[in-house]
């Protein structure tokens, strides 16, 4: 889910800095050679080249980390976080928004906060520990008049909301109550965000599959599909192609194949090895419902090397 929401946060920085008079003052070698390291970071990261990324962002962080620059220092530590977030690496993304906490704790930076907060409540929430993740949200989500926010939101509040909505789903409990709270939120804030907004047709498609209006949740997740190939945003074009498989998942078989492989593709590029072992689990599912026994043998012998690889990785 991730993952969704990370791109409107990420930091943008120029190479050049206008003074009050009009003079342009150049910035040090050292400076330039940091903000360089955290462009090509976020760029990699929006890419989803989370090696590439993570090794800019690390370098950006000892460049600033060499000049005492508490606010560089704080940047990297946060974008860290988020690829650490990413490839589902907990322990990290724990170590870097810890440091960024210490620095956010000085009044000059404490408008980070929210963010740093968001991010521990993203990660709890990808490690499924509910109750947690649902208490640390509760600092960030806005005042309800019932289903609708007393105040307008703002972006980190939008994205709290969301994902206290992919809790209520999570848990089977409110989840109408919290998909229309988010649709309200996303009205009175009036957001143009391509993801927020992909992010609530996904819920509502989700309720409109339970009624079993099919074909209104299709509908629903191919905006969303479309949304999110607006903006790149491959975790949640791969995750939205392995809902429309499941939705398919309803006699349609030929369907429900095509949109596992091509989810599959995409969760492979990311890297995402717990989606591809999920997503393997209901194609065999489905190519069995096809008559394809041979296929069938095929993805369970890669499925097997996939989890052994995986199991090995994982205790290195």
């Amino acid at each position: 889910m991730i993952r969704t929401y990370i791109k409107a946060c990420l930091l943008i920085f120029s190479f050049m800095l206008s003074a009050c008079g009009g003079n342009t003052v150049t910035k040090s070698p050292v400076i330039l050679d940091a903000e360089s390291d955290m462009n090509n970071g976020l760029q990699a990261f929006a890419d989803a080249d989370w090696s590439s990324a993570q090794s800019f962002f690390s370098r950006a962080l000892s460049l600033y980390e060499g000049i005492d620059s508490q606010k560089g220092i704080l940047y990297s530590h946060i974008n860290l976080a988020e690829v650490g977030l990413s490839v589902g690496n907990y322990q990290a993304t724990q170590l870097h928004l810890e440091r960024a906490g210490i620095i956010a704790k000085n009044v000059e930076f404490q408008d980070y906060q929210p963010r740093i907060t968001l991010l521990l409540a993203q990660s709890i929430l990808q490690q499924q520990d509910y109750v947690q993740a649902e208490k640390i949200l509760q600092a960030l989500l806005p005042e309800f008049n019932e289903l609708i926010p007393v105040n307008t939101p703002d972006t980190i509040q939008l994205t709290a909301i969301a994902s206290r909505t992919r809790i209520a789903f999570a848990q089977q409990q409110d989840e109408s109550k919290w998909t229309q709270r988010y649709a309200q939120a996303l009205t009175k804030s009036d957001s143009n965000s391509v993801a927020l907004e992909s992010r609530l047709l996904r819920f509502q498609a989700e309720l409109l599959r339970r009624e079993q209006h099919f074909r209104d949740a299709e509908s629903h997740l191919q905006r969303a599909l479309t949304g999110y190939k607006a903006i790149s945003s491959r975790a949640d074009i791969a995750a939205t192609l392995a809902e429309l498989g499941c939705l398919s998942a309803q006699g349609h078989w030929q369907d429900a194949q095509g949109y596992f492989i091509r989810s599959n593709k995409v969760f492979s590029y990311i890297g995402d090895i717990d989606a591809i072992i999920n997503n393997t689990k209901l194609l065999i599912r489905v190519e069995l419902q096809l008559g394809n026994l041979e296929r069938c043998n095929s993805l369970t012998k890669r499925l097997t090397e996939i989890q052994k690889e995986h199991l090995q990785e994982v205790e290195k």
